[in-house]
């Protein structure tokens, strides 16, 4: 009850976000996946002695006291922050340190669901546009394709494409760098696996970023205005990020097999 009511306004921000802005719809699937990998680890936590951490009766406290900072700034990644130390702290105050442990790198992908301050996600988004820009350019012109790039327009013959900031992948790459930590997590892999994992994750979301921008350059150098199509745009869209989830998968099973041969 304490709970909802020091993160009940934290809740409906977060919602609010989750359905109107497109870069963060996959944050509603984030606490479903926590629960589901705290429920893989099920039987390991019955496993391990219920005791009382007193620590974590502090902790507590100090999540609940960032949480008062952070309504105060009206800062919702430190709101986050806060949301998962207190239940770090109430976890291990009723439940023991060594069931925290268990629970702990699944409670902290909670992170993922927040919501980036507006400037940061400009900032990514702007340098994401370029790269993607670039690298579409330079493919369209190895493939033949007369093409000048003038910032983030890509000219062709016929057609002036432009890498537009809902186009610069970046909500491909949260999305993809949630599932990457997901799946490290139930990885049975060493660590570093598990994290190479996560580190190719947004190579992989720009790659298919820049997949996209090209299928769209080849399919408006033959067929001009087509591209325009917003039902085409969406099918590429989603197209390309399958293939980057495909691509992710792919590599997970590179490093398991690269993990049991230098075991």
């Amino acid at each position: 009850m304490l709970l909802a009511l020091a993160y009940g306004n934290f809740v409906r921000q977060v919602s609010y976000a989750w359905q109107h802005n497109e870069e963060y719809s996959f944050g509603i699937l984030i606490p479903p996946m926590v629960a589901y990998l705290i429920w893989k680890r099920r039987h390991r936590i019955s496993n391990t002695v219920t005791s009382t951490w007193f620590p974590g009766l502090l902790l507590a406290t100090m999540g609940c006291g960032l949480q008062v900072l952070a309504s105060r700034s009206g800062t919702l990644l430190a709101s986050g922050v806060a949301l998962i130390v207190t239940i770090a702290g109430v976890s291990g105050y009723l439940w023991g340190k060594q069931r925290l442990a268990l629970i702990a790198g699944p409670v902290v992908l909670l992170i993922l669901m927040v919501p980036l301050p507006s400037y940061a996600v400009g900032e990514v988004s702007w340098y994401l546009q370029s790269a993607a820009s670039t690298l579409s350019g330079a493919i369209l012109g190895f493939l033949g394709v007369p093409v000048y790039q003038d910032g983030n327009l890509l000219r062709l013959s016929n057609y002036v494409l432009e890498v537009k900031q809902a186009c610069s992948g970046s909500r491909s790459i949260f999305a993809l760098l949630a599932l990457a930590c997901a799946i490290g997590l139930i990885m049975n892999e060493k660590y570093w696996a598990r994290i190479l994992l996560v580190i190719v994750a947004p190579f992989l979301a720009l790659g298919a970023n820049v997949m996209r921008i090209v299928g769209t350059g080849l399919i408006a150098t033959e067929w001009g205005s087509l591209v325009a199509n917003e039902s085409l745009h969406q099918a590429l869209g989603i197209a390309v990020f399958l293939i980057a989830v495909l691509g992710l998968l792919g590599m997970q099973n590179l490093l398991r097999w690269v993990s049991c041969k230098n075991a």
